[in-house]
């Protein structure tokens, strides 16, 4: 099989013989593409060694969504077979055992184990420990680890492990490595990307995340008007801190924030109950209907769809048993979450009602914490929860000719 490599991928091929080798950089650039041909090769040259095949990913989900199904494409179902019941797939006959690398009980099953080759997906994303563990279980002369991951603060684990002078070849990519991308949109992720996405996800830096999470606010705050064809509600559950909950409409290719329900308990001094913000959204969700006149979206057998913060599980049950609504927890990925969020608000897949008084003030000042590592302020943040669920959940991005994730 052929197929065509960057000079940097060429690159990759040649040098990386070590125990630990990691490509970080930019998304697009080429990494992981590489790892879909190289990792069938690596498996089989060690394929009469003892020791186990190992594939870790952020989730099982994201790596057969990452890895699996892309080599899959390239080399066929019957040579790659999807993740089983038992965590294990086939490469080329091999075993290999997929596993979650967001919490270290998901790797306990390799406890005791030799890992003669171990790909990690995503592993800025995964919990220190199971790397940590790892360390012990690459115990042969022939053991290798390659992996590949987008950057993130210069104080990350990851980084200080590439930076620590041990057997590691690592590899830096930024978007112009990967010749092949076409250029249009290699220009067009230019220009929506900002301040620290640009920086890691543009030019492959760890940088730190600092100053506002959304500068290109103030474009977003207009009004919309048109034919509505679609409709969506989003909540972020509270009892003390705010309950906020936006109606999106859907005008052409834009999702407009058309109005919002906001209670602070902290704010009123009155906390309320999952029934009565129950009932709040069934008045809420009554009006639209009839001053936006909904009722032809909402044909006979459709609800609205309702996307609920996901650790709200009383009030998602309360929720659902409501006859006008089709509940959803939300996806919370909170970096991802707010990357995409930033590229909708910058090309114009989301307006936002400036008429929202707390979504405005909000969204102005919503910036990154001085304190936590990637961590949003978490004060007056509400509504941007409530936002994030909506583009994360609802795969807004995908009304994109292409995607940069």
């Amino acid at each position: 099989m052929q197929i065509r490599l960057t000079e940097k991928q060429k690159e990759y091929i040649r040098e990386s013989h070590h125990r630990w080798n990691i490509k970080h950089g930019a998304t697009r650039s080429g990494k992981t593409f590489l790892d879909v041909y190289l990792i069938p090769f690596r498996i089989r040259d060690r394929a009469h060694e003892d020791g186990i095949n190992l594939l870790l990913g952020n989730t099982k989900g994201t790596l057969q969504r990452n890895v699996i199904e892309p080599m899959q494409k390239l080399w066929g179902v019957k040579n790659i077979s999807d993740i089983k019941a038992d965590n294990t797939c086939r490469i080329f006959g091999e075993k290999v055992y997929c596993l979650g690398a967001e919490k270290v009980t998901n790797v306990d099953r390799i406890r005791g184990a030799s890992v003669k080759y171990c790909y990690g997906d995503e592993v800025a994303t995964w919990e220190e420990d199971v790397f940590t563990m790892l360390k012990t279980r690459l115990d042969r002369k022939y053991s290798m680890f390659e992996g590949t991951t987008n950057p993130r603060s210069p104080d990350h684990w990851l980084k200080q492990f590439i930076d620590s002078g041990g057997d590691v070849y690592s590899q830096h990519y930024c978007i112009d490595d990967n010749t092949y991308l076409d250029p249009f949109v290699k220009a067009e992720m230019k220009k929506e990307l900002s301040g620290v996405f640009y920086e890691r996800y543009i030019l492959g830096n760890w940088v730190l995340a600092e100053g506002l999470i959304y500068p290109m606010c103030d474009k977003a705050l207009q009004k919309v008007s048109g034919k509505i064809l679609d409709c969506c509600m989003t909540v972020d559950y509270g009892t003390l801190n705010a309950f906020a909950c936006l109606l999106w409409v859907r005008i052409g290719n834009v999702w407009y924030a058309e109005r919002g329900y906001y209670h602070s308990g902290r704010e009123t001094g009155r906390q309320k109950t999952d029934a009565e913000y129950g009932e709040d959204l069934d008045r809420f969700f009554q009006t639209a209907v009839q001053e936006l006149h909904l009722q032809s979206i909402l044909q006979i057998g459709r609800k609205m769809p309702l996307i609920i913060d996901p650790s709200a599980a009383s009030f998602i049950t309360l929720m659902q048993k409501k006859h006008w609504c089709k509940v959803r927890k939300a996806d919370n990925d909170v970096l991802n979450g707010i990357r995409e969020t930033a590229v909708a608000l910058d090309t114009g897949l989301i307006k936002l009602n400036p008429e929202i008084r707390e979504l405005s003030q909000e969204i102005r000042g919503y910036s990154w914490s001085d304190k936590e590592e990637d961590t949003p302020v978490k004060t007056n943040d509400h509504y941007m929860d409530s936002m994030r669920y909506f583009v994360k959940t609802m795969h807004v991005l995908r009304m994109r000719p292409y995607r940069t994730y």
